[in-house]
């Protein structure tokens, strides 16, 4: 028996809610692309709707046994939309989630770009969150402003800006304003290199989480207001109470001793400053802060936002090749 005849036949035997794909099921989308009904990809636009994991990929197996029922036939996304509507409220509290999967859907076929900023002081969690969100929302890319500062420090020596070539919490002096001109320049420097990554992948139409410390509440809403292809600009600034803050650097020092956790250990009093110094930006730009801890509402929060903000602006004409009226569900 070839391998591959061996896969078709394990594969016929498996259970139904076990297959990610079904290919007796068949979506045709509105470009006309026919292409199987996929459980994966239906739980991953679920996550949006704020559900676990595990209940996403039991919503997702429900509809695709109510697929099954009439297997073998093609059926138009919009009447697997349709389904999964029913599915949805038909379940115990499903009204709720229904019709926040049905606003993620229309916010998703706008068209506009997403970018989401995420600040915050090193050690409250917002790495951790960035990832989980980026699952959730089905945006591939994450950029860091560590990342940004880096290779800004290959090409911008010491001498010319030595802010650059410190750490953040060895920025910071004396407590109050001034205390942070030194880690204020940092932040701009990386707030600038990153707002011209972000006007970039929003040219093509291409979503992103932008998350790290040197991000400057509002700056990136700001810069990309009047950009063309009109991206929903999402920013909160995160934070953590002060024993679940100590707890994560002490945790990175231990999993991750590259990092130099020791050194932010041994800096906590400093890191706290810089978060307090950030929710004071936060506050006059307007930026949510939010709990990091509260990773389920945090989550909601955002998602609403951008829900509201696409229900207020007509859709923008996508960029060549890319085809915002695709369900993610197909």
């Amino acid at each position: 028996m070839v391998r591959g005849e061996f896969l078709d036949r394990r594969k016929d035997t498996m259970p139904l809610d076990l297959q990610l794909t079904d290919p007796s099921i068949v979506v045709v989308d509105r470009s006309g692309e026919r292409l199987p009904y996929s459980r994966g990809i239906m739980a991953t636009s679920l996550l949006a709707t704020g559900v676990s994991t595990e209940e996403a990929y039991r919503l997702a197996s429900s509809i695709q046994a109510e697929l099954h029922r009439d297997s073998g036939r093609e059926l138009p996304a919009e009447e697997l939309v349709e389904i999964t509507e029913a599915i949805l409220r038909s379940r115990e509290g499903g009204d709720a989630i229904a019709e926040r999967w049905m606003a993620w859907r229309t916010a998703k076929r706008t068209g506009r770009p997403l970018v989401i900023a995420l600040g915050g002081a090193p050690g409250v969690g917002k790495s951790t969150f960035a990832t989980r969100l980026a699952v959730r929302l089905g945006i591939t890319r994450i950029v860091t402003t560590d990342a940004i500062r880096e290779v800004l420090r290959t090409v911008v020596p010491a001498a010319v800006l030595s802010e650059l070539h410190a750490s953040t919490f060895e920025l910071t002096d004396a407590p109050g304003r001034d205390g942070f001109a030194s880690f204020d320049r940092q932040c701009d420097v990386v707030t600038s290199a990153m707002t011209s990554v972000a006007q970039r992948l929003a040219a093509e139409h291409r979503s992103m989480i932008a998350e790290g410390v040197h991000l400057v509440p509002g700056a990136l809403t700001t810069a990309l207001a009047d950009h063309p292809a009109a991206p929903i600009v999402v920013e909160r600034l995160a934070i953590a109470p002060a024993g679940t803050h100590a707890a994560n650097l002490r945790q990175r020092a231990t999993s991750e001793p590259l990092r130099g956790g020791e050194r932010h250990v041994g800096s906590f009093d400093r890191i706290r400053a810089i978060s307090d110094h950030l929710v004071d930006t936060a506050a006059e730009t307007g930026t949510g802060v939010v709990d990091v801890g509260l990773a389920g509402e945090m989550t909601q929060d955002i998602v609403d936002e951008i829900v509201a903000r696409a229900a207020a602006s007509p859709p923008v004409a996508p960029a060549s090749g890319t085809d915002p009226s695709r369900p993610e569900a197909a």
